[in-house]
């Protein structure tokens, strides 16, 4: 009868490790965030393309333009760094203020947070594509 009591104990240990290598691995996936400066920043999209490889995808330009295609919409927008932000401005929601974000790099990910930190762009860098002539 003994061996049947300890059988309980075994499985809730074994249940609580499991858990806690579960919690583990969701503290290590999220450490990869690595939140960029202000140069780090700018050496990630200058001369590059940012996509979800779906919906939209934004080239910046090194002098600062950006042409972003947005659900089959072509738009353009001026970049730049404040402090450790990237700024957008964008004529259809301001002429004078830009957004800005706090960006974090997780691989070839970027992720732009708002002031909430909600994530509003999430997508992969690539060489920028060339212009069609």
């Amino acid at each position: 009868m003994q061996k049947a009591s300890r059988t309980p104990a075994i499985a809730r240990r074994l249940m609580h490790l499991a858990a806690a290598g579960t919690m583990l691995c969701a503290l290590a996936a999220a450490a990869k965030e690595v939140p960029l400066t202000g140069p780090q920043i700018r050496a990630a999209i200058s001369g590059k393309y940012l996509t979800d490889e779906r919906h939209w995808g934004h080239k910046y330009f090194v002098d600062g333009r950006v042409e972003r295609s947005e659900n089959g919409r072509q738009r353009t927008a001026r970049w730049s760094i404040k402090g450790h932000r990237l700024c957008l401005l964008q004529l259809e929601i301001s002429k004078d203020e830009p957004i800005c974000y706090s960006v974090l790099r997780d691989g070839q990910e970027l992720q732009y947070k708002d002031n909430a930190q909600f994530v509003v762009f999430r997508g992969v860098i690539r060489p920028s594509p060339k212009r069609e002539p």
